[in-house]
């Protein structure tokens, strides 16, 4: 087939160029590529795909990400360039909706998922070969191991006699804060089964020079850009916190505890960030010493808010929520309906409370929130802390950079860090720690609840112990 012969016959240095040739020959289960900015990763890995489907005529991809709406502006639009890099747009479909790349001589697809859609992903089928290969672009978003682990199991099946393939999960991604799970997996420990390969924008000779001097002005000491720990990332393509862990009160030790069983007693909130790309959603319940415990969590992509304030109120089963925090813009209103979002929740029977919009007061009082303290026992714990089951807001908080430009900020990047710890800054916007506003908050609802709170306090004091409260 001429097709077949055109994808063998490409000449690999002038079309790949150098820093990947072990990558494009690898079998190993598991091809992990991290790497910097302007490294080549996702357009080599678009070649390949595109040439190696052409090239074995009973193979089939997958490629996921996070969430599925990214994929067009970013894995859909690589593989049309790689098409056209190889000269071989002719013979290619690329199909909008769905998101689909068909090779047109032998109908051999490309597939497109996201992990908001955890059904389409794990029941995956082609009319023609098998599907062998998956690329997991931007790694880094998948939250936990278990989550790869259901990406792995959905490529099984027996593969074609003599079709020469084999099964492979290629991973790419910028890496980031060194405690993130592919660090632990792939590079904190020889898996025989994995390949791993750090490229840099060194290995880019089509890097334009312009692109080239910003990069290394974050490792130039003379440059108003030095930064040699965002260097680290970016440049080299190695795992740091670039710019600087912005909580860096949290400790896993302290802040994460088992649950428990919250007594009736206590007062209870709900805090959101709302948006199709996360809703993130937390409940906080707070004892009578003032002490707080994130106790669950929703983090759910693609949530319509009509349904986000259904399952919402589906979590909250019989607790008594004296209040829904929740972002300013969610009381913007939409052109198409006039409503707006905070209206829309309240049609679904949450009313929101509108947060401030101080966003470094909130930051601040949240950073107060997390400062760990010796107890009367002697024992370090902190005002808030955080059931294990919290899982995201877990995983994203020692993650939050300082924002390079303003240090007394948050960091938007990566962007998929920020909805966890945004829902958390909306509830503790309004309540600094150990502050009037907070004690007089605590008690709200009447002054007879405060007063007979108080006269409980002393006649059990001897009795109680403050850390069962």
């Amino acid at each position: 087939m001429a097709t077949k012969n055109e994808a063998k016959t490409i000449n690999y240095k002038d079309v790949v160029g150098g820093g990947y040739d072990d990558f494009w020959r690898d079998k190993h289960r598991y091809r992990v590529l991290k790497g910097g900015r302007a490294s080549k990763k996702s357009t080599t890995t678009a070649l390949w795909f595109i040439y190696n489907i052409m090239k074995y005529p009973q193979a089939n991809a997958l490629v996921v990400r996070k969430t599925y709406n990214t994929h067009h502006d970013s894995t859909f639009a690589a593989l049309k360039w790689a098409a056209e890099r190889l000269n071989v747009t002719k013979y290619w479909q690329f199909k909008e909706n769905p998101l689909e790349a068909i090779y047109k001589p032998t109908k051999q697809r490309i597939l497109f998922r996201g992990f908001d859609d955890v059904l389409k992903l794990t029941s995956i089928t082609v009319d023609k070969g098998v599907l062998c290969w998956v690329w997991l672009e931007e790694a880094y978003e998948l939250d936990t191991e278990e989550d790869f682990q259901t990406l792995d199991e959905s490529i099984r099946g027996e593969l074609p006699e003599g079709s020469g393939l084999w099964k492979q999960i290629t991973l790419t991604y910028n890496p980031w804060i060194n405690s993130h799970w592919t660090k632990t997996r792939f590079f904190d420990k020889q898996d025989p089964d994995a390949f791993t390969l750090t490229t840099t924008y060194r290995c880019n000779e089509w890097l334009d020079d312009s692109d080239r001097k910003l990069i290394e002005s974050l490792n130039d000491k003379s440059s108003p850009a030095y930064d040699p720990e965002r260097y680290l990332v970016v440049g080299l393509g190695e795992y740091g916190i670039p710019g600087g862990a912005y909580f860096d009160e949290f400790r896993k030790d302290v802040h994460v505890i088992d649950p428990f069983q919250i007594p009736s007693d206590w007062r209870r909130y709900v805090t959101i960030d709302y948006g199709l790309d996360m809703f993130a959603c937390y409940w906080i319940a707070v004892d009578w010493h003032n002490k707080a415990y994130v106790y669950r969590e929703i983090y759910k992509s693609g949530v319509l808010i009509s349904d986000a304030a259904k399952l919402l109120k589906e979590k909250n089963g019989n607790d008594k929520i004296y209040s829904y925090s929740a972002p300013p813009d969610l009381w913007n209103r939409q052109r198409e309906t006039g409503m707006s979002t905070a209206e829309i929740f309240m049609q679904n029977g949450i009313p929101l409370t509108k947060a401030s919009n101080n966003r470094i007061q909130g930051w601040y009082n949240l950073k107060e929130w997390l400062k760990p303290y010796k107890n009367e026992q002697g024992i370090t714990t902190a005002p808030l802390t955080f059931f294990k089951n919290c899982v995201n807001i877990i995983r994203c908080l020692p993650q939050v950079q300082c924002d390079e430009k303003d240090p007394n900020d948050v960091a938007n990047e990566p962007h998929e860090l920020t909805h966890s710890v945004d829902a958390v800054r909306y509830w503790t916007a309004s309540r600094p720690r150990g502050g009037k506003e907070a004690e007089a908050e605590r008690y709200t609802i009447n002054s007879l609840e405060y007063r007979v709170q108080k006269n409980l306090d002393k006649l059990t004091k001897k009795s109680r112990r403050t850390s069962d409260w």
